[in-house]
């Protein structure tokens, strides 16, 4: 992938971003209405099959293939828009800004939309074992969907401490320097097998599906520190404005390259008695889980830049609310399961039912939400 830095005006909006960014908020709701009715479990009101089936089969691979690059991506964009917010605001006022934007936010969770999100936790507690609610409230801490906010707040106070501000766009650089010719294919590959490496080794320490910290997906920490500073580079020389036509082509031969590792043990993490983190098989899992977010991130960048560099009415109403969908999606989600507990459908009909429904009233919800006094500014 060969691109060439281009300086972009200081006030320049790059449309396909902001719908990518859409696009991964509409995945985290299909990721969770997933959850709800996969067999993975990790949801309040989930799984809603007693048994296991073909469905609940489907349900959990797509949470597992998008577990591996949606999230990830999601860093990327946001390193991407942090060196301009940085280079206007400055340190000090870039990190108060994203403590505005990313602790207002974290704290309406926790304060508000936590005790909705945690009560089928709490309603499915045995009555003998049961305690009163306060005490469930300030000793249920998990972060649900917010965890995300907490990480992404601790990278931008990072970023904030050590980030280099500068006055203007870098200019770009003349044909045949380094920064001119970006990150080229080997480059890429690289990378990716290089994270893959460096995942297993992490992993080492939190394994594959281990919850620390109340924390559901710290074993990805290391590809979530990759990809924002890559986002971060990403922006510094103008690599997502001058993506070339291959860059899908080399995400699409990631993708099948990623199989490779899967074929040859990695499939031994996903049964129900895995090997050892120190075992082969935990290497060339993590080698797939690599291969396969670097591929669908190359494809979905390329696809969005080439196909969806758009903007209007309705993409700018489904941006703007994004930020508020996250937060708010988690506990409209639960609502939407309880109230499709009591009718008497299939699960595949309620899934069909619950993803729809959920998306418009996540959207509504967020809609109204911002519509509140002072509520823009932080969501």
């Amino acid at each position: 992938m060969n691109v060439i830095p281009v300086a972009a005006p200081a006030r320049a909006r790059v449309h396909f971003v902001d719908n990518l960014r859409v696009y991964l908020t509409f995945v985290v709701v299909l990721h969770h209405v997933a959850f709800a009715y996969g067999d993975i479990g990790g949801w309040p009101n989930g799984p809603q099959q007693a048994q296991p089936d073909a469905f609940t089969g489907m349900l959990d691979l797509l949470a597992m293939l998008n577990q591996t690059f949606f999230m990830g991506m999601f860093f990327l964009l946001s390193g991407y828009v942090s060196p301009r917010s940085l280079d206007r605001k400055g340190p000090r006022r870039f990190a108060v800004d994203r403590l505005r934007r990313l602790g207002i936010p974290l704290l309406i969770y926790y304060l508000l939309l936590r005790p909705l999100f945690t009560l089928p936790i709490y309603l499915d507690i045995p009555a003998a074992e049961q305690p009163p609610y306060w005490r469930f409230y300030l000793t249920e801490l998990d972060p649900g969907i917010a965890w995300f906010l907490a990480v992404l707040l601790l990278f931008a106070l990072v970023y904030a401490a050590f980030g280099r501000p500068r006055p203007t766009d870098p200019p770009a650089q003349p044909p045949g320097t380094d920064a001119a010719a970006g990150p080229r294919s080997a480059h890429v590959v690289a990378f990716a097998i290089g994270l893959g490496g460096i995942s297993w080794l992490w992993r080492l320490v939190v394994p594959y599906g281990a919850e620390v910290l109340e924390l559901p997906s710290l074993f990805y920490l290391p590809q979530y520190i990759a990809l924002f500073v890559v986002g971060i580079c990403a922006y510094r020389y103008g690599w997502l404005t001058s993506l070339r036509p291959r860059t899908g082509l080399l995400g699409a031969a990631l993708l099948a390259a990623s199989l490779v590792p899967m074929v040859l043990g990695g499939y031994e993490v996903l049964t129900e008695s895995p090997p050892p983190p120190t075992d082969v098989a935990q290497l060339s899992f993590a080698l797939w889980d690599a291969l396969f977010a670097t591929g669908a991130i190359l494809v979905l960048l390329r696809t969005f830049q080439r196909f969806v560099d758009v903007t209007g009415r309705v993409a700018r109403f489904l941006s703007d609310q994004a930020l508020a969908v996250y937060v708010l999606h988690g506990p409209v989600i639960v609502g939407v399961v309880a109230v499709l507990e009591g009718v008497d459908t299939t699960p595949v009909a309620k899934f069909a039912i619950a993803l729809p429904v959920g998306m418009v009233l996540s959207w509504t919800a967020a809609a109204l939400v911002r519509k509140l006094p002072g509520a823009r500014a932080a969501l």
